[in-house]
C-alpha cells in the first residue's frame, strides 16, 4: 500500500527540521568566511618565502627587522624590504623626528591627511609609521596597476607625484623631481639588496642538467665576448648552461645579477651564481660570474690565462652577491 501524505503536524516538523539545518549551515558558512578572511594572507604563500635585506649598512639596527616584517606583511609584490628601506632613507634618512617644510611627519614623511586616512597609532613612532608606509605603498601600487610598466617604478612615481599623474601620463610623469625620486630609490634598493629568507629549495634533478653542462665545458678557452660552443667568457658560459633548462639569462654580468633573485650566500646551492667585481666591474656592477656546483666547488670561465676551470669556493672570497635563477621560476 502506498504511503499517504504526512499529517499537518508531520509536515510542520519536516519544515522545522529543514529550517534548522539551513540556519546551522549558514552559521558554519559565516564562520568559514571569517576564518578564511583572517587566514587569507597566510594561505597559498607557502614555498614563496619571505625576503630579507642583504646589506644593512647604513640602516639603523633597530629598524632592520621592523622594515623586513613590514615589507613582507604589506601584501603586494612591489614592496620588498630593500625597497622600503631605500624609500625611508630617501624620505627622512631614517630620522623618526623628521619634519618637512610642507608638514610631512616622521620617518616615512606622512602628510597629516594621509596619516589620518592610512595610518594607525603614532606617526612619530617608527613601529607604527613603517608598517603604515608599507601598507600605503601597496595601496598606491594597486591604484596604478592598470598602467603598463614596472610595478615598483609606477608605485614610487605615484607615491611622489600622485596616482592621478601616473594615470594621466600612462607611466612615470615627466617631472624631474619624480623621475629623480624613482631613480634614487631603485638605485639604493640595489645597494641594500633583497635576499630570499627561506622556502626556495632547488630540486637536485631540476638543476642537474645545468651543472652537467658546466662540467662538460671545463678546459675550453676563455675569449672575451665569445658565446660558445668552442670558447666562452664568464657570462656567456652560465647563460648557455641555464638555457639547457629553458631559462634565458641576460647576456652580461650586471644584467644577470639583476635577473636574480638574490639569496644569502652563506649556504649556496648547486646552480647558484656567484658575482665578484672582477677586473672590469665594481661591487655595485660586478664584472665576473661563476657557478657553484656543490661540494664547495665553483666552475667559471676565469680568464684568458686559465679558460674554463673548476676551483674551490674559498677562491671566491670577493663575492659580492649570489643569485638563484631557478628560484625565479619556482616562486
Amino acid at each position: 500500500m502506498a504511503r499517504g501524505f504526512p499529517s499537518k503536524r508531520s509536515r510542520w516538523l519536516v519544515w522545522l527540521g529543514a529550517g534548522s539545518a539551513l540556519v546551522v549551515a549558514g552559521i558554519i558558512l559565516l564562520i568559514s568566511v571569517l576564518i578564511m578572511s583572517l587566514a587569507g594572507p597566510f594561505v597559498g604563500d607557502h614555498g614563496r618565502g619571505n625576503k630579507s635585506i642583504e646589506n644593512a649598512d647604513g640602516i639603523p639596527a633597530e629598524y632592520v627587522q621592523l622594515i623586513t616584517d613590514a615589507a613582507n606583511g604589506a601584501g603586494c609584490a612591489e614592496v620588498t624590504p630593500a625597497l622600503l628601506a631605500a624609500q625611508l632613507h630617501q624620505e627622512s634618512g631614517f630620522n623618526p623626528q623628521a619634519r618637512s617644510p610642507v608638514g610631512a611627519m616622521g620617518i616615512a614623511q606622512f602628510m597629516p591627511a594621509t596619516w589620518a586616512s592610512h595610518g594607525q597609532g603614532d606617526v612619530w613612532n617608527p613601529a607604527d609609521a613603517i608598517p603604515a608606509a608599507a601598507r600605503y605603498d601597496c595601496t598606491v601600487a594597486a591604484s596604478v596597476a592598470s598602467v603598463p610598466g614596472d610595478g615598483q617604478e609606477k608605485m614610487l612615481a605615484a607615491y611622489n607625484a600622485g596616482a592621478g599623474a601616473v594615470l594621466a601620463y600612462a607611466g612615470i610623469p615627466p617631472y624631474t623631481e619624480t623621475r629623480n625620486y624613482v631613480r634614487t630609490i631603485l638605485a639604493q634598493m640595489q645597494v641594500y639588496g633583497d635576499s630570499l629568507e627561506f622556502g626556495v629549495e632547488i630540486p637536485a634533478d631540476a638543476i642537474a642538467p645545468v651543472v652537467a653542462f658546466m662540467e662538460s665545458q671545463i678546459g675550453k678557452p676563455y675569449v672575451w665576448g665569445a658565446i660558445g660552443p668552442d670558447s666562452w667568457d664568464c657570462s656567456s658560459l652560465v647563460q648557455a648552461a641555464y638555457r639547457h633548462i629553458g631559462i634565458e639569462l641576460p647576456r652580461v654580468t650586471t644584467d644577470q645579477l639583476r635577473f636574480g633573485p638574490v639569496v644569502a650566500g652563506v649556504d649556496p646551492q648547486p646552480g647558484d651564481l656567484l658575482f665578484t667585481p672582477g677586473t672590469d666591474g665594481t661591487a655595485d656592477a660586478p664584472g665576473h660570474v661563476g657557478m657553484y656546483i656543490g661540494d664547495g666547488r665553483v666552475i667559471a670561465a676565469k680568464g684568458a690565462r686559465w679558460g674554463v676551470v673548476e676551483s674551490d669556493i674559498s677562491d671566491w672570497t670577493g663575492t659580492v652577491a649570489v643569485t638563484r635563477p631557478l628560484a625565479k621560476e619556482l616562486r
